[in-house]
């Protein structure tokens, strides 16, 4: 199989239609077509049903295109890397990120980086702990961000921090006048938790179920990202991790939780010695942390007022 037709595909797919995937490759409408059909019948399978004008991807081939993206995503990646080795001297990295340390680490770190390499190219991915320990392990990633526990043991762990997890409130909630906030403070509260598979939301319920609290569960999200900009809407309070909360400190009052609520920050990477650029980066990543560690522990008392005064 040819990569043109692999392109044919996704371009079909992105599109809609043979013309408007002709017109993004810079091809004919039946040269299009005629890709599209060796592909099917190279793998003798039907990947596109015509429907209103349109063609509209099958449940086969969805399975396949899951496998073609892959595919022509390392050959971009390639492609790039080769471009890097021309003009850059091969200086390019990948890493992937858990939400919280992707938005709340990761752009400073990256510009603190940048600072010092501004020539080198650099990919970050958001994703799931299991599948950044997977891809670090197999080379797709030079360095993983993550909140402990890990599963494989043979990939080399750099501690980040550990940190302990904050309330966030709306502007101008009653509870904005005390430091710290207990848990028994948020018993009756609207609450905007994150989705269950989430190690903040399990150990959060421990803690609220250990002491019987019972929160109204009024909003469920995906990320604390998206918990922080339901609180500064005023849907609810949250518990949320404290390098989100640092990046929304101008739209919500954060405060001290207890009991504490804590976590491990982690970089994980493959062993042996890294690159120039990959050490580096995760250089920067350290000494980014150790600045936000300082912040955060002074900006937990402040609210949004006291910031207005300051």
């Amino acid at each position: 199989m040819k990569i043109r037709q692999l392109q044919a595909l996704r371009a079909v797919v992105l599109t809609g239609t043979t013309t408007d995937a002709a017109h993004l490759l810079h091809l004919t409408q039946p040269a299009v077509s005629k890709l599209i059909s060796q592909v099917e019948e190279e793998l003798n399978v039907r990947i596109f049903d015509r429907r209103h004008g349109r063609l509209a991807i099958t449940p086969e081939g969805k399975t396949i295109y899951g496998d073609v993206e892959r595919i022509l995503s390392q050959i971009d990646d390639l492609a790039a890397k080769t471009e890097d080795i021309s003009a850059l001297s091969g200086n390019a990295i990948r890493v992937g990120a858990m939400p919280a340390l992707g938005f709340g680490l990761l752009p400073s770190a990256l510009r603190r980086f940048s600072s010092e390499y501004p020539q080198v190219r650099c990919v970050v991915d958001i994703d799931t702990r299991g599948r950044i320990e997977d891809l670090v392990g197999v080379g797709h990633y030079e360095l993983g961000f993550v909140t402990l526990p890990v599963q494989q043991e043979r990939l080399t762990l750099t501690p980040l921090a550990s940190v302990a997890a904050v309330c966030i409130l709306p502007p101008e909630h009653p509870l904005a006048c005390k430091s710290t906030v207990d848990a028994d403070d948020l018993a009756n509260e609207s609450f905007v938790s994150v989705d269950p598979s989430i190690l903040l939301r399990q150990r959060g319920d421990a803690v609220f179920g250990e002491r019987r609290v019972n929160r109204r569960l009024r909003v469920q999200v995906s990320t604390t990202v998206l918990a922080c900009n339901m609180v500064a809407a005023g849907v609810g309070v949250s518990i949320v991790h404290p390098l989100v909360a640092l990046a929304f400190k101008s739209l919500v009052v954060v405060r001290k939780f207890k009991p504490a609520i804590t976590f491990d920050y982690a970089i994980l990477s493959r062993p042996g010695s890294p690159s120039r650029v990959t050490a580096a980066f995760q250089a920067a990543a350290v000494a980014q942390m150790g600045e936000l560690i300082r912040v955060l522990n002074g900006a937990h008392p402040r609210g949004r007022k006291r910031q207005r005064a300051a």
